[in-house]
């Protein structure tokens, strides 16, 4: 047996190379450098590092978290202003004229429910005329401590009523048109009524006569 034979078998390739990995402890004989190797080893299906083009979705991530919290915040402060404008704590733009119209109205009503309901046309002896200025009304006489004989009726037709009153109490009668009140003794009102209007009125003798006539 050829013994330097099998020693320049076993010596090692003085032209080989020996690459290991980092953190392993083997190694692996090949013929490239380590460099080549080391590329090798960096085209893994998972790269070490980020390939071009990659980028993290954080940063769109941020931006649209920004967009929300913007929107939601302009949300709240228009629900706050117009809660406050209901609570009237800010004033609207809106503004209304007074109701002067109304206003008039009802002074104008005030003033004529206050006015008399009748008004003096003539006056003679142991008699007056009045006019009122609605077709239909009211009249009561009312007796105070005597009695006295009372005549309520339209003109030109029979009393309606005719009689003598007792102390302390009154007739009351509607008529429709020109009308005629008789009173035989002192002491006695005639009132005309329409509606909220009335008028009070008290003879200047007796016997004395009232005569009423529309004026519409």
């Amino acid at each position: 047996m050829d013994v330097q034979a099998d020693q320049a078998g076993l010596e090692s390739d003085p032209y080989g190379t020996v690459a290991s990995r980092p953190g392993t402890g083997q190694g692996r004989l090949f013929s490239e450098s380590v460099d080549t190797v080391t590329s090798f080893a960096d085209t893994d299906q998972l790269p070490a590092v980020p390939r071009d083009g990659y980028r993290s979705p954080g940063g769109s991530t941020r931006a649209l978290r920004i967009a929300v919290i913007a929107v939601a915040v302009a949300v709240v402060a228009a629900g706050a202003a117009l809660g406050l404008v209901k609570a009237g704590v800010i004033g609207s733009t809106t503004t209304s004229a007074p109701p002067t119209t109304t206003a008039h109205h009802h002074t104008a009503a005030a003033a004529q429910t206050k006015a008399p309901l009748v008004t003096q046309t003539g006056t003679g002896a142991g008699s007056a005329s009045y006019s009122v200025p609605v077709a239909a009304y009211e009249v009561t006489v009312t007796t105070t401590t005597g009695r006295s004989w009372v005549s309520i009726g339209v003109v030109g037709q029979h009393p309606i009523f005719a009689g003598i009153l007792n102390a302390d109490s009154s007739q009351h009668e509607i008529l429709l048109g020109p009308s005629a009140v008789d009173i035989g003794a002192g002491g006695t009102s005639v009132t005309i009524t329409s509606g909220k209007r009335s008028s009070t009125l008290k003879p200047l003798a007796a016997p004395f006569n009232y005569l009423f006539t529309p004026s519409h």
